[in-house]
């Protein structure tokens, strides 16, 4: 259809190289993350059909290059595929089934570094590990790609430190395996660019779309880079849906893409996000039970804690959705008093606004979790 068309050209010309790509659309960000493993998988067959095993580290060991690296503390679906690359206790529900070839590597997170970095920067020691595991898995003859969240999401929203995904896209660059970057929750503007990656000045493989891409119509798409693009030339990327870029979905995002575009709202977003953080860090130093404060664009978070100077945090990862905290009590009187809702199973408070907030609306935010902390904490 029209909408279908124009949408998949649209999507080549805002992503980053050249526009001639190839795109899967879909109905959820889940389905586009198996679409994106999928797609990562048969590329790196394709090239050993093509080029054969002599081209590979470890050759001749396993059919062909398979593995898929993912971090913990990530979130990419509820799909078989998509929580199986998912470094987070909802995988639990799923794990004896599993998709083989998964593992994980540590996050970056400059607060709760996952490795001691002992005497280099927190990107440099969570990137050398990474190239460890990715070495020690196969390398090039065993590993498909890397998956990652540009920003991760409904696991802390944590943006990467400096020089990480720079770090990161050299390593597979060096290691001829794919990178599919996962802006399901960060693209459309949410950080203040289009796509997360695009503060961090990288080119990823795979883009994953979502959530704000269809306005609320089911709607998700997988980019292919022309480089993987290619490898579909002549062969089949066997993969589709029922309702695989509906018309209707199609023409929601054509629209809310040209909102975007028209009314400036990525860069409003990057506006009022340096305004919004600079608020929510004046709390911190109000409150000892803010440990740290974090975001882009408008996609902040305000981390809790039992004790700033250990940081020992108010639950562990294992009881992330089965221990309640003050969390939950300050989610639940931010939505009594204030009707403000936030998530009340994360480890703080989001502040998650629409891109069309105002700042008296975000004023209105700030002044009411300044209050709700005081209710809990005086």
């Amino acid at each position: 259809t029209q909408p279908t068309a124009q949408l998949v050209k649209k999507l080549a010309e805002i992503t980053p190289g050249g526009a001639n790509k190839k795109i899967w659309l879909g109905q959820s960000g889940a389905a586009a993350v198996e679409a994106a493993i999928k797609g990562a998988r048969l590329y790196k067959y394709n090239e050993l059909m093509e080029r054969g095993p002599q081209g590979f580290d470890a050759p001749g060991q396993y059919p062909y290059p398979y593995k898929i690296i993912s971090r913990y503390r990530s979130w990419h679906g509820t799909t078989s595929g998509a929580s199986s690359v998912s470094g987070d206790p909802r995988r639990w529900f799923v794990e004896p089934f599993s998709l083989p070839g998964v593992v994980f590597a540590p996050d970056a997170d400059s607060y709760r570094p996952l490795t001691e970095s002992s005497g280099i920067d927190a990107a440099e020691a969570v990137t050398s590990y990474t190239e460890k595991i990715i070495e020690y898995e196969g390398g090039s003859g065993k590993v498909a790609a890397l998956i990652l969240e540009s920003v991760v999401g409904s696991n802390g929203i944590i943006p990467p430190p400096k020089g990480y995904l720079k770090k990161i896209r050299e390593i597979c660059n060096r290691h001829n395996i794919l990178l599919i970057m996962d802006e399901t929750m960060t693209g459309m503007g949410r950080t203040g660019k289009m796509f997360a990656f695009e503060h961090y000045d990288i080119e990823p493989d795979i883009i994953v779309m979502g959530k704000a891409l269809g306005m609320y119509c089911p709607l998700s798409a997988v980019i292919f880079s022309e480089k993987v693009s290619r490898s579909f030339d002549d062969n089949i990327f066997g993969h589709g849906q029922s309702f695989s870029g509906h018309a209707l979905g199609c023409a929601a995002a054509l629209e809310s893409i040209k909102v975007l575009e028209e009314e400036k709202l990525i860069e409003r977003s990057a506006e009022l996000g340096e305004y919004l953080g600079e608020q929510l860090m004046a709390l911190a130093s109000k409150y000892p039970a803010i440990g740290d404060v974090r975001g882009l664009g408008l996609f902040w978070t305000i981390e809790l804690v039992q004790d700033k100077e250990s940081k020992k945090p108010l639950r562990k990862f294992t009881q992330k959705y089965d221990h309640k905290t003050i969390v939950s009590q300050i989610a639940e009187y931010l939505f009594k008093e204030k009707n403000i809702y936030v998530p009340s199973d994360k480890f703080g408070i989001w502040v998650v606004p629409p891109l069309v907030v105002s700042k008296e609306e975000l004023d209105f935010v700030v002044t009411s979790i300044d209050k709700t902390l005081a209710h809990f904490y005086s």
